[in-house]
């Protein structure tokens, strides 16, 4: 992975058998690795592939979900596809008659990360390419001289390649990071996963909530969804958000035998029976201070006056046919109001107003 010196092979499918065969193929050519990257597609952890790992003593690590920045190969898928996309438009034939000449640029060319080509970390020297107009010079020396300059020159390299990573890692790592805010979760936190919904990769929601099982790393959890029994993914923390519970609401539960007898109370109240005849003389005369106007006998005949004539002086206006009065309206158009909801209770009890 350090010396980015990319291979492809094309297949037909990604079953599990046509992957691993793929590797075997690639494995012959460079060796079989201690460590293998991959995503957590079928083909890499179905039990044909997981048994083909451990026969060859190969441990796998795998990239978390919806997070493509942990895996370098996603970036050369990128690259591949677009090179592969320009050559097919220009000589019209399919993709897997260009991969060669597409993998010969991509292992020949200087990568800005290192500072040599993927060839020279491996060969130790660059290829011959179409472009090379000048061959080289051959200088006459032993096998043995050979030998310890191409040790040499590629432990330089790998020297200079090393730090120049280190240097571009940390110069991307302080730009990504300037307004990252760092964050972390225990373990049982309530999380909510940032997920791509299966028609449309592009349209993204939150779903869970799950909880945190064990942290990884600094930036890797395991975090187990509600509703999937036994099942854990490998989540990256930007794609995790904690989950804020809402506070549970109780209603006030009232036992239906203490509220009939409270109602039975409620009907056995007696409510008073205002009569619009029937006044308080004492409160007027005390009201309008009588006492200090009118003598005794006067306050004492107003009060038969008003006795005689109490329905005239009654505390519920009427109608009377003494005075008349006129509203003018500006327009002989009826006004209506736009119509609205009522609560059933405002209906039923309309209703009964019209019958």
């Amino acid at each position: 992975m350090s010396s980015r010196y990319p291979d492809a092979i094309p297949v037909a499918d990604i079953s599990s058998v046509l992957v691993t065969d793929a590797l075997l193929e690639i494995f012959s050519k460079m060796g079989f690795p201690r460590q293998i990257q991959s995503d957590l597609g079928s083909s890499f952890t179905s039990l044909l592939t997981t048994g083909f790992f451990d026969r060859f003593g190969i441990k796998v690590t795998h990239s978390s979900v919806h997070h493509p920045q942990s895996n370098p190969v996603e970036r050369f898928h990128r690259t591949i596809k677009r090179m592969l996309r320009v050559l097919c438009l220009e000589s019209g034939q399919d993709w897997e008659k260009n991969l060669p000449a597409t993998l010969l640029a991509l292992r020949t060319i200087t990568h800005d990360s290192t500072g040599f080509s993927p060839a020279e970390f491996v060969h130790g020297k660059n290829l011959r390419t179409p472009e090379v107009l000048l061959y080289e010079h051959w200088v006459d020396s032993t096998v043995t001289e050979y030998i310890f300059d191409l040790i040499n020159r590629m432990r330089h390299c790998h020297e200079l390649a090393v730090t120049t990573m280190t240097e571009t890692r940390d110069k991307r790592k302080t730009w990504y990071d300037k307004n990252a805010v760092k964050r972390e979760f225990r373990v049982g936190d309530l999380v909510l996963v940032l997920a791509t919904s299966k028609p449309n990769k592009m349209a993204v929601q939150w779903t869970g909530p799950g909880v945190i099982e064990s942290k990884l790393s600094e930036t890797n959890y395991i975090v187990r969804m509600e509703g999937k029994k036994d099942k854990t993914q490998i989540y990256h923390i930007n794609l995790l958000k904690p989950y804020h519970q809402r506070l549970e609401r109780v209603n006030l539960l009232v036992n239906g035998e203490e509220n009939q007898e409270r109602e039975a109370e409620e009907l056995t109240i007696l409510y008073p029976v205002s009569d619009p005849n029937i006044y308080d003389f004492e409160r007027i005369k005390a009201d309008s201070a009588l006492e200090g106007r009118l003598s005794p006998t006067e306050i004492e005949s107003l009060k038969q006056l008003l006795g005689r004539h109490k329905k005239i002086f009654s505390n519920d206006p009427r109608k009377t046919h003494l005075v008349e009065h006129d509203f003018e309206l500006i327009s002989d158009k009826p006004i209506r109001s736009k119509p609205y909801r009522t609560s059933q209770r405002t209906a039923e009890r309309d209703l009964k107003g019209r019958d």
